[in-house]
């Protein structure tokens, strides 16, 4: 099991996001990466969808989670994989877009590392980033903080 996460989106070290902030007092920041896959936009957030088929890489951070459980239970919730309180596991608001897979990182630093990420389970009929970076296409297109 990974103990690493990778992030592409909300969740990023640039991100403003509280889920975000959260995360880097949390887990320590190990650097950028990236993964082969397909980056969606969805407005406020993206959706990735990761194979070693893909022709593009989503662009990330990694960051290490230790040995603790809640963290990756609060992010289970918060990217929708897991019931929220009072919610049954059949509940149709716990069938969320997202599922925690893993994936290999190639870190910007150099070598690669195995890390959960939340990818998409369908491919979605939304705008393609073609950079594979949330950030910058964000930056680009809606100057200002990601914030939710």
């Amino acid at each position: 099991m990974p103990d690493h996460l990778f992030v592409y989106g909300t969740l990023r070290a640039e991100s403003a996001h509280p889920m975000a902030h959260r995360l880097r007092i949390a887990a320590r920041h190990v650097g950028r990466g990236s993964t082969p896959g397909l980056l969606y936009d969805f407005g406020a957030w993206p959706g990735a969808v990761f194979g070693q088929d893909q022709g593009t890489r989503v662009i990330g951070n990694v960051f290490m989670l230790g040995a603790g459980q809640k963290l990756l239970a609060e992010l289970d919730r918060y990217e929708g994989v897991a019931p929220m309180r009072g919610q049954s596991r059949q509940s149709p608001e716990a069938e969320g877009l997202f599922h925690r897979i893993a994936v290999t990182v190639a870190l910007h630093q150099g070598g690669t590392v195995e890390a959960f990420a939340y990818g998409l389970k369908a491919t979605p009929s939304a705008r393609l980033i073609g950079t594979g970076d949330f950030i910058a296409d964000r930056r680009f297109r809606v100057p200002g903080p990601i914030r939710p």
